[in-house]
């Protein structure tokens, strides 16, 4: 691990923003991963695949084409019926799994592995700190096959979505790229252009293989060509227009902070003069009076310092990871007593965050957030948590003078445990 944060430093990430002329062309830059970390992305790929078809989540964000034709859902349910083995590669799932030319798809796949967010988090952090962090963070698509041009067609990405391609391998993968005047004089306005051979002598070309990176910005009109089994991981930087930010800040609130209240509204009288409806509104919202007497401006505000402490404590990423309650269905409530003799520690990616307000104490862990009664020893314990060190449950409790109840405590840990702040060692 320390030769790749070696690699990825400021110097080498500056060296990146120069040869892409700012962020503004396309590039690659060989030999960009270790041998160390492309094995391990792709175990992270694997975990993705299993973890998804192993649990049928592949409603959302899970795509498979069949030479180039986009599979139904019947398809990927007979597809979650076998899942990778433990131990087989990508190579062996494939030969196993399709006889034909395939295409795998997978949106936010840093949500379904550690091993991929860990790593690709360290490796750009020197990066977030020279550019910034995108308002809404980064995230990740899994490309998958052998599946020759990509199913999508000559497309540009969304306004504001750039992109780092993680390649890595077996096969190579070019992609062509088309500035947008040159493709509009050629075609005029087409979208997802399957018609790729005619324009190809106008398009520039750019080959990776196995440890390569590639960066492309959004506004490029492009098609990727993949004739061997290959894999990439495609970080995205998305920079959101104004609109889609302020989107996004609302429907965090609505999440957060909307009851699901399921009483039934009565009809109204005077409705031009009567608060009803607006009393019924702000019985829903479940916030301090403080927030809820400020201005529109402190509304924003508040709700976008909520959205940053969580995405914060997730080191970036969009998407939150699957709790431990949906993987092994861990229970806070029933099972926070396994945390008596056990040693945990944190992942050094990720830090938990907090903020007191009176005998309030709030909590953004991996993206997820819950609050509890004031206690100093939970302060102190997150505190503790964040030096990634192993800690010993037991031994750390006999150490401290807790200023509440042990069982408490123990609760406290199991509720981090859940939200993935820190894992068991043995």
């Amino acid at each position: 691990m320390t030769k790749i944060l070696e690699q990825f430093s400021k110097d080498y990430w500056e060296n990146f923003i120069t040869q892409n002329k700012g962020f503004s062309e396309a590039c690659v830059l060989k030999n960009a991963m270790s041998p160390h970390l492309v094995n391990e992305l792709n175990l992270g790929i694997m975990e993705v695949l299993k973890n998804r078809l192993s649990r049928e989540d592949i409603s959302d964000g899970f795509r498979v084409y069949i030479e180039s034709k986009e599979q139904d859902d019947k398809y990927l349910s007979d597809l979650c019926k076998s899942p990778p083995n433990d131990g087989e590669n990508i190579e062996e799932f494939a030969q196993r799994t399709f006889d034909k030319k395939f295409g795998i798809i997978i949106n936010s796949g840093e949500k379904h592995s550690d091993r991929i967010s860990e790593n690709i988090i360290k490796s750009i952090s020197p990066l977030i700190d020279i550019a910034g962090l995108p308002p809404l963070g980064v995230e990740i698509t899994i490309f998958i096959g052998n599946y020759g041009w990509t199913p999508l067609g000559i497309h540009q990405d969304h306004r504001g979505e750039n992109v780092i391609h993680f390649h890595l391998g077996p096969g190579n993968k070019s992609m062509y790229v088309w500035d947008e005047d040159v493709y509009k004089d050629l075609v005029g306005v087409k979208h997802n252009n399957t018609d790729i051979e005619p324009i190809l002598p106008h398009a520039k070309e750019f080959t990776f293989g196995t440890g390569d990176l590639y960066y492309m910005p959004w506004n490029k009109h492009h098609v990727g060509y993949t004739g061997e089994l290959s894999v990439g991981i495609t970080l995205w930087f998305n920079n959101p227009s104004k609109f889609k930010y302020i989107n996004k800040i609302l429907e965090s609130f609505r999440i957060q902070f909307i009851k699901k209240d399921p009483s039934i509204l009565s009809n109204q009288f005077d409705m031009l003069e009567s608060k009803e409806c607006l009393n019924n509104l702000l019985e829903t919202i479940d916030l301090e009076s403080q927030v809820m007497s400020g201005s529109l401006k402190d509304f924003f505000d508040f709700s976008i310092n909520e959205f940053n402490y969580c995405l914060l404590s997730n080191a970036g990423w969009q998407s939150v990871p699957l709790s431990k309650k949906e993987t092994i269905n861990f229970d806070s409530d029933t099972h926070y007593t396994q945390m008596e003799g056990k040693k945990i520690i944190s992942k050094d990616a990720f830090k938990i965050l907090y903020k007191k307000d009176n005998e309030k104490l709030t909590v953004y862990v991996r993206g997820s957030k819950f609050s509890m009664h004031y206690f100093e020893s939970l302060t102190t314990i997150i505190d503790e948590i964040n030096k990634h060190i192993i800690i010993d449950v037991d031994n750390y409790i006999k150490s401290k003078e807790l200023n509440m109840p042990t069982e408490a405590f123990y609760y406290f840990l199991a509720l981090l445990y859940d939200k993935r702040g820190f894992e068991f060692i043995d």
